[in-house]
């Protein structure tokens, strides 16, 4: 066993009890004066941090926060903290959290007027004396550690979901809207006080800026006011980006509510304004039959006159990703991402059956769990000699390792820009077509070929949320074969057969 922790540790964290405290009073006098407080409600959090606080202590359960504090207590006491061994670091921070439940009980005492209740009672820390708040008539007090900022909360809304729930992509693009709400709102805002003029503020906000503001280092170093300022022309997000926009900071505010940082979301009836109006078909079109016949009869496919200039004839023809996956995306389905990611490994066979294994791991990331799935391989895609590109990897890495990943994360930006490049080059771009539009091809061919949906979805990798679906594992790999090879479109691509 360890030697009990000395008396020099012992004294530094009743010191640090003793600071907080002085912190605690001086809140404790100045809230009942802020016309904005809602003292009841006030208390009401302290006692749910309370309660919270104490399961954590039950449990030796010890948040970075308190283990921070621990550290720095520690640091007060001996000239390298972070070698402390373990039971001595506990004991720091079994006392760190004790001072904080024992701060959050005294200031809730405070604040419901129960001052027969304000004295510390945790033996810890007795012989502590309560000291009287300085008061400076127009001083800022420092924040007191229980009192939560927008911003805080924000940082650690992000460092929680950022390493396991989302996308690099995603939560780029949640750092920005949160970057855009603190600017807009004011990070220092206590996450308490928030109301529904702030959550307004930030919709009305989204419909101000301009189209590329909040992209990936667009308009770097201006700021959002500025932004809505300088957008004279009235341009602005779609309604369906600002929506997206929107949702990412209401996803801030339900973790905030369900980590009890607030007791409920503020203005949860606020939306997007004409958000209703918009056509939900008004969207990404299926390529029309002139369409996919152009892509098809298009130098990519019968020959172009070089690497960097595929749009123009020629006598190269390379079977490379830029060959195979509009290919591969017509006749499975499968979104750009998980195309250009899908390794040599993931293309299996079970009972005579070929099939592309979508799925995490390995550098791989999948847009919702349900996108987790089987996709027999067409047998149009078996006859023109996909499954080649095992032995073109020798069946390691990725069977596309020409398409490298892009800044923000993703295998598919680099290809995505080219073929946006490539199909005005090659003159078969429109306004409501992209890459995506294969995917709309396909399930139109599936809704042609008159499949039960429930096979439809688990091919395209779509959430079934009949109760039925919760029951079984789903369609037979056989099933889904079958359902494939019905995939038919007005297409001649024998010239591609080996």
């Amino acid at each position: 066993m360890e030697a009990l922790p000395s008396e020099a540790l012992q004294a530094a964290i009743k010191d640090y009890f003793q600071k907080a405290l002085s912190q605690t009073l001086e809140l404790a006098y100045d809230l009942p004066t802020d016309p904005m407080c809602d003292l009841d409600a006030e208390a009401a959090f302290l006692r749910k941090r309370i309660a919270l606080m104490h399961g954590q202590l039950k449990e030796q359960l010890f948040v970075p926060e308190v283990r921070s504090d621990a550290l720095a207590v520690l640091a007060s006491v001996t000239s390298d903290a972070t070698s402390a061994d373990t039971e001595t670091l506990r004991y720091a921070c079994n006392g760190v959290l004790r001072a904080k439940i024992e701060n959050a009980r005294i200031l809730a005492a405070h604040l419901s007027s129960q001052h027969d209740a304000i004295a510390p009672r945790d033996p810890m820390f007795t012989g502590v004396v309560m000291p009287a708040p300085h008061l400076s008539l127009g001083e800022d007090l420092k924040p007191e550690p229980l009192s939560h900022t927008l911003s805080s909360v924000a940082n650690q809304f992000i460092q929680s979901k950022a390493k396991h729930d989302w996308a690099p992509k995603t939560a780029g693009d949640i750092k920005r809207v949160v970057a855009l709400a603190c600017a807009v709102i004011g990070g220092e805002k206590p996450i308490r006080k928030l109301n529904v003029d702030d959550v307004k503020a930030v919709r009305d906000a989204l419909g101000a800026l301009p189209p590329n503001y909040m992209k990936y280092g667009a308009n770097k170093g201006l700021s959002v006011q500025d932004a809505v300022k300088a957008n004279t022309s009235g341009a602005s997000l779609s309604l369906k980006t600002q929506d997206k926009y929107f949702t990412m900071f209401r996803q801030l505010l339900t973790w905030a509510t369900n980590e009890e940082f607030i007791d409920k979301v503020p203005g949860s009836g606020v939306k997007i304004v004409g958000l209703g109006k918009i056509d939900l078909k008004d969207g990404r079109h299926p390529y029309s039959d002139e369409q996919l016949r152009a892509i098809f009869s298009s130098p990519l496919y019968t020959g172009y006159k070089s690497e960097s200039s595929r749009s123009q004839p020629g006598t190269l023809l390379k079977r490379d990703g830029k060959f195979w996956v509009p290919l591969i995306a017509l006749y499975s389905g499968m979104r750009t991402g998980e195309i250009v990611q899908l390794l040599a490994s993931d293309l299996k066979q079970e009972a005579g059956i070929w099939y592309f294994d979508v799925s995490k791991g390995e550098g791989k990331t999948l847009k919702t769990a349900s996108s987790q799935r089987r996709v027999p391989i067409h047998n149009i895609l078996l006859d023109i000699g996909v499954l080649d590109l095992i032995s073109k990897v020798q069946g390691k890495g990725r069977i596309f390792p020409e398409i490298e990943k892009g800044s923000d994360g993703y295998y598919s930006h680099h290809f995505s820009k080219w073929w946006g490049r490539y199909s005005a080059q090659a003159g078969f771009k429109s306004p409501k077509t992209a890459f995506h539009s294969f995917r709309h091809n396909f399930t139109d061919a599936l809704r042609a070929a008159e499949l039960p949906e429930y096979v439809s979805k688990a091919l395209v990798g779509h959430a079934d949320k009949d109760v039925h679906s919760q029951y079984g594992k789903g369609p037979k790999l056989t099933q889904l074969k079958e359902a494939m090879d019905k995939v038919s479109y007005d297409l001649d691509l024998m010239f591609l057969m080996k």
